[in-house]
């Protein structure tokens, strides 16, 4: 997620109210990522749990290569904010219509 969106350990933190050194516990895999930090993850990129939990399942496959679970990521991500944007556009849309029946 951070390399994807290329910010710094302590760019995450702030967004996610962590401190750096946990966020690098987490990242080295020093400490083991609760419900509660995938909430914090999930609220500060729009990321729903489950997507978080689904590609970080699939991303510790050792059969990939770095450069490939990279790859994967970043397509994953893309597809992500574009299901993101299309939905918001979607809900615009919803709301000028309903605002032309009224």
């Amino acid at each position: 997620m951070r390399v994807y969106h290329n910010l710094t350990q302590l760019e995450v933190a702030r967004r996610t109210g962590l401190s750096k050194s946990y966020v690098s516990e987490i990242e080295s895999a020093r400490k083991k990522v609760s419900i509660d930090i995938l909430n914090k993850y999930s609220e500060a990129f729009g990321i729903p749990v489950s997507s978080l939990m689904l590609f970080a399942e699939h991303s510790e496959d050792k059969r990939f290569s770095e450069d490939v679970r990279v790859y994967i990521a970043n397509k994953t991500l893309r597809m992500l904010d574009w299901i993101a944007t299309i939905t918001e556009m979607d809900g615009d849309m919803s709301g000028d219509d309903h605002k032309r029946s009224t």
